[in-house]
């Protein structure tokens, strides 16, 4: 009898003359099926990024997290920021957001509980939560004042302070206090440079030290007394069509300001000169973005070259030797921030 003819009538049954033998020939029949299907199941590779938990994240520039804004998000007109990891080697992970449009910056408080995204076209400040796998929306939108923010920067004292281009004739520094999440105050002056582009401190909190532009148009870099802004120097970069982000090494002993087509170097005690770096193979790159590794032997830089999408650039300070290129980091990297 066929497998049809067995099929097509349900009122016959086959008998089993020997029950012990016919469960062998189904167990060699299962056998044979599982064979020919590959024995087990296969698995898909884990291609999702590892889980943060799980790595060991040793204090150098290898274990980093960089968060990294970028001007372009899922939706138009949103921006978004990019969390790359040294050790997977990938973009972990994307945090959407809306209320700081083209975010300039990014602040993530040393507790790793809150982020704090500053836009670049609104004056907005987002607040984001971690919730212990995401950054979710914490529902939390500061209003400041400014026109443009620029740069944010964590001051001495804990607060929040963000550096603006308003296009008045003297730069302004507004403050956040983390603890209320409101702006502290009126902004501080700095006629010195009237579009403020970034901020940092010496290491005891005594200097500060402003990026951006001055009042003629010229590229300057000012040091100044904290927290009277009595200015003690300033530098002028003559070969340069703007200064952005200053960054202030832990040790104290180098400040970079990244600017366009190069990376300066100045030496904080006579706020002279004393070098610069040249990353990206193109003249035409701008630096906007920067951050130390946590020993201060690295430093992290994102560059944009006119019709290319961001890269970062890993330069190992001892040789100024640029150790490890990322493409295609985001569209625009604006802000930059290394978590351990």
């Amino acid at each position: 009898m066929t497998m049809t003819e067995i099929m097509t009538k349900p009122e016959k049954q086959l008998t089993l003359k020997n029950p012990a033998a016919a469960f062998v020939t189904l167990a060699a029949i299962a056998s044979i099926f599982l064979l020919l299907s590959g024995g087990c199941t296969i698995d898909e590779p884990d291609t999702s990024a590892p889980e943060r938990t799980v790595i060991d994240r040793t204090r150098d520039w290898q274990g980093a997290l960089l968060y990294i804004t970028d001007a372009s998000g899922p939706e138009p007109g949103w921006g978004s920021v990019r969390i790359y990891d040294n050790v997977s080697g990938f973009v972990e992970k994307t945090i959407e957001q809306t209320a700081a449009a083209n975010p300039a910056d990014v602040y993530v408080t040393p507790d790793e509980s809150s982020m704090y995204v500053a836009g670049a076209e609104n004056g907005r400040v987002d607040k984001f939560r971690w919730d212990g796998n995401n950054w979710i929306d914490g529902g939390v939108t500061i209003e400041t004042p400014a026109t443009m923010i620029t740069s944010m920067a964590r001051g001495p004292e804990g607060k929040l302070y963000m550096t603006t281009n308003d296009g008045g004739t003297s730069g302004r520094i507004y403050r956040i206090d983390i603890s209320t999440d409101t702006v502290d105050g009126l902004p501080l002056n700095f006629p010195e440079i009237t579009n403020l582009r970034g901020i940092a401190w010496s290491p005891d909190g005594a200097t500060v030290y402003l990026s951006g532009i001055g009042p003629q148009g010229q590229p300057r870099l000012a040091s100044a007394a904290w927290p009277s802004l009595t200015i003690k120097n300033v530098v002028d970069f003559p070969d340069t069509t703007r200064a952005n982000r200053v960054l202030s090494s832990a040790d104290g002993r180098r400040l970079y300001v990244l600017a366009s087509g190069k990376v300066y170097k100045v030496d904080p005690a006579t706020m002279a000169l004393s070098g610069q770096l040249t990353p990206a193979p193109s003249p035409n790159t701008e630096y906007a973005a920067g951050a130390f590794s946590a020993d201060g032997r690295y430093l992290f830089v994102a560059g944009k070259t006119t019709g290319e999408d961001s890269s970062l650039y890993v330069v190992d300070l001892t040789s100024d030797a640029v150790v490890k290129t990322v493409k295609h980091i985001s569209d625009t990297a604006s802000g930059m921030q290394r978590v351990e």
